[in-house]
């Protein structure tokens, strides 16, 4: 049910149009990050001082998490390898969705009857 939901929301940030930190978060979000809110100006001055969006991994006692610093919207997203190497997975598969989704476009491009130009797409013309 979980991987279910995590494809519905990947889909969805792919069809809307929103901006890259938005499908970003929607991305980490999807592969189990975890949001955080800021609760005290202690944290909110934390999360101001961080690279904003930008994932930067931390390593603490032997352990690596990734941080996500987004102050316009007041969160943080944090996440473990597993779910950072889902996350990349999102966008490779967003990728190449938006990959295939130009090809197709060049492809109803090129199938444009040409005919009434005389017909100078034919033999001979490369």
């Amino acid at each position: 049910m979980k991987y279910s939901v995590s494809i519905l929301l990947v889909t969805l940030a792919c069809l809307t149009g929103c901006n890259s930190i938005q499908r970003k978060e929607k991305f980490m979000s999807a592969a189990g990050f975890k949001t955080l809110i800021p609760s005290t100006p202690a944290q909110v001055a934390q999360l101001k001082s961080l690279p904003q969006g930008k994932l930067i991994p931390v390593s603490k006692k032997g352990k690596t998490v990734f941080l996500f610093a987004d102050s316009s919207n007041n969160l943080m997203m944090i996440g473990n390898q597993s779910q950072y190497s889902t996350y990349k997975q999102y966008c490779i598969q967003y990728n190449i969705q938006q990959d295939k989704l130009a090809a197709a476009e060049l492809n109803a491009d090129a199938s444009y009857e040409w005919g009434a130009w005389g017909g100078f797409m034919g033999p001979g013309f490369y």
